[in-house]
């Protein structure tokens, strides 16, 4: 934040949970945003952009802000909102699809499927029709701005067993391990949810054995996700035996977006 009003910064990169910490720290601080601080424009990815929160940084902190999907492997960004912000042109540097997860067959416009790319600009990947895990859908008019790049509509959910959390993937198989590994969870479920524009993280979980100490195993438990997955676990909830279903997803994704 001093290093923001020192150098009179105007952009931000990165998610926009971040960026309302930020803000809401400097405001803690005694900060006038609008005075003391010169941020103009927020560039934001990594995670999706509630239409609320959006709403939050253009109305309340007068920040101009725009969305970007990216990935890792096949070499960045490969969409983008334009001014106009009704979706994200995909960039020319990738051949980019969304199919069936199951299939691997092409969707038409306004269907929902995994994004799948493949890079044109940099052979030396070698990457062909690289599996993203994230879901979206397409439309294929012309944006008003006068770009005629098919657009995707955002990010709706994944794929394949990993689920983005504040920026960072949670694995089923990794968090598991981080779980488990004390030999005395059985049954758990990791729900994801939405908190004031953040992504909370709650673990309920069954104990093998009763006598246990819960909250030196709840330390244990949350050191070693961090070590493992890189994000921390907000809550955990010792149940009692036969509460989670043997059926039931070890993550659970219960965030809903505008």
């Amino acid at each position: 934040i001093q290093i923001m009003k020192d150098l009179k910064v105007t952009g931000f990169v990165g998610t926009p949970s971040f960026l309302l910490i930020v803000l809401k720290r400097a405001a803690e601080m005694g900060l006038n945003l609008k005075k003391d601080l010169s941020l103009k424009r927020a560039w934001f990815t990594g995670e999706m952009l509630a239409g609320s929160l959006r709403k939050t940084f253009e109305e309340d902190y007068k920040i101009d802000t725009y969305q970007t999907y990216a990935v890792t492997e096949p070499g960045g960004a490969i969409a983008y909102e334009c001014k106009e912000k009704a979706g994200m042109h995909l960039m020319d540097e990738y051949i980019t699809e969304i199919v069936d997860p199951e299939t691997g067959k092409q969707l038409g416009p306004g269907e929902t499927g995994e994004i799948v790319v493949t890079p044109v600009h940099n052979s030396t990947w070698g990457l062909v029709r690289f599996g993203t895990g994230d879901l979206s859908s397409y439309i294929t008019d012309t944006c008003p701005c006068g770009r005629t790049a098919n657009r995707i509509t955002g990010i709706v959910g994944r794929a394949g067993d990993a689920v983005k959390v504040r920026g960072m993937f949670i694995v089923a198989k990794q968090a598991e391990q981080a779980i488990t590994g004390s030999g005395k969870i059985g049954r758990y479920q990791l729900i994801v949810g939405r908190r004031e524009h953040r992504d909370e993280l709650i673990l309920k979980a069954e104990l093998k054995n009763a006598g246990v100490d819960t909250a030196k195993l709840s330390l244990d438990i949350n050191n070693k996700f961090q070590d493992i997955c890189r994000i921390k676990i907000d809550k955990i909830e010792f149940v009692s035996a036969g509460t989670i279903g043997e059926k039931q997803q070890s993550i659970t994704d219960e965030r809903k977006w505008e």
